[in-house]
């Protein structure tokens, strides 16, 4: 055990220490939010000038109607001059992007023509289709000679808002979200997803890196080899769990300082949390803004990253001790693709069914994949934020480490044979042969 915890904390220091991984630990959470805001950023540079579109009404008198946006600037033309939309578009200016042809019974044609020389966007036709839809519904209800017939239309609109109430053991009523569940889900799978592929290809190329080197030669000469590939394993999760520790305190951190430090921690009473909110800014919230609180502070955060460690740290144990054991196995990281590229297809899938999972989590193909080993760190992440029995999430706990610990024993025959082999290419018959 000595000899085991000496192995974890060179290889934990070995990563910590470096002035890289502050750098990135920091840096990673600001290249996920430009990630996310990347897409709206590139539409506003994407965005250039206000286009022009001529609208030509031949009679229907609907021209006015249309508004500019922010995208495009409307000018009116009564009619086209004896001429066809090609030879008009011609002679207008250059500036112009298409030609919108109202015609005169555009209410009993219900279609209308936009010229242009490439296929137009299609925020253009969406506005034009929902403005002239407005506009022709409410003449054909003004049509009826019913006096005051818009305004009761409109005070006939209904609005409902779905509330959706859980029912908890207890017998308690928590507020809850479909949305929120499916957000949630995505996240925790995610970060599952990249745990297992980015952690796990860290332990190969260190174990590549130091056999290449030969470090290795020196090192097993004090331990055995299973002692330092587990090792390798445990610090390099270690590394992880401090890397989403950091990332966690940081997003506490943010939240409190913008004043939603108690939601973040999921308090059990929504309801001092709104008060608090309330009375901080000495004014009322809106019902539905109420009703966001409640449902982001009812989830059982505790619990969330509760399993999230769970299934991370087992399937870390169970894809890190493969890594792991193919590194060993190969000179080159080139090598090892053969090796990893179907491990890495399989942690694709995982994500793959998670998200598969996500509109119906209790169907066939959730629960089984919850049961499956190589895939329910993932799939689990979703189905847990939508509640399951807690018989089901022991049973895949207990199967998830009990298949982690076998396939570490496997990869432990592995790594002592191939550690310390040079110059052969290794194939799978070799490694059934060294398991046998």
């Amino acid at each position: 055990m000595n000899r085991l915890f000496l192995i974890i904390r060179r290889e934990y220091l070995n990563i910590v220490a470096r002035k890289s991984f502050i750098v990135m630990t920091l840096l990673i959470p600001v290249l996920s939010l430009l990630c996310m805001a990347a897409p709206a950023l590139l539409m506003g540079l994407n965005d250039g000038e206000r286009k022009n579109v001529v609208i030509v009404d031949e009679g229907s008198q609907l021209a006015d109607v249309i508004k500019d946006t922010d995208e495009y600037h409307f000018m009116r033309a009564d009619s086209l001059a004896n001429k066809n939309p090609r030879n008009f578009y011609e002679s207008a200016s250059d500036t112009v992007y298409a030609v919108v042809v109202l015609p005169r019974n555009l209410a009993h044609r219900e279609f209308l023509s936009v010229f242009s020389e490439k296929p137009v966007q299609s925020s253009l036709v969406s506005h034009l289709k929902d403005t002239f839809d407005e506009e022709l519904t409410a003449r054909n209800i003004e049509t009826l000679g019913i006096p005051g017939i818009q305004e009761k239309v409109d005070e006939c609109k209904a609005d409902i808002k779905v509330s959706e109430i859980q029912w908890r053991d207890e017998g308690e009523e928590e507020s809850g979200s479909a949305v929120l569940s499916q957000i949630l889900g995505i996240v925790l799978a995610m970060l599952a997803y990249m745990f297992v592929l980015m952690y796990g290809a860290m332990i190969m190329n260190g174990v590549i890196e130091e056999k290449t080197n030969r470090i290795v030669e020196v090192i097993v000469s004090s331990c055995k080899p299973v002692e330092l590939m587990l090792g390798k394993i445990i610090g390099v999760a270690l590394v992880g769990l401090t890397q989403l520790f950091i990332w966690g305190g940081l997003t506490l951190l943010v939240s409190t300082a913008f004043g939603f430090g108690g939601l973040m921690t999921g308090m059990s009473d929504a309801t001092e949390t709104i008060n608090a909110m309330s009375a901080a800014r000495g004014e009322t919230l809106p019902v539905e803004l109420e009703e966001v609180i409640r449902t982001i502070a009812g989830v059982k955060i505790g619990q969330l990253m509760i399993s999230f460690l769970f299934f991370g740290i087992g399937g870390f144990l169970l894809y890190g001790s493969l890594f792991a054991a193919f590194g060993s196995a190969v000179d080159q990281p080139s090598d090892a693709s053969q090796f990893t590229t179907p491990v890495i297809m399989i942690v694709i899938f995982a994500l793959w069914a998670g998200m598969a999972c996500i509109e119906n989590p209790d169907g066939p193909l959730a629960v089984w994949c919850s049961y499956i080993p190589f895939t329910s760190p993932i799939v689990m992440m979703v189905r847990i934020p939508y509640g399951i029995p807690m018989w089901e999430l022991i049973a895949s706990v207990v199967l998830l480490y009990g298949t982690a610990f076998a396939f570490v024993w496997l990869a432990g025959r592995i790594y002592r044979r191939g550690i310390l082999m040079y110059g052969k290419k290794v194939s799978i018959m070799d490694i059934f042969r060294w398991i046998k």
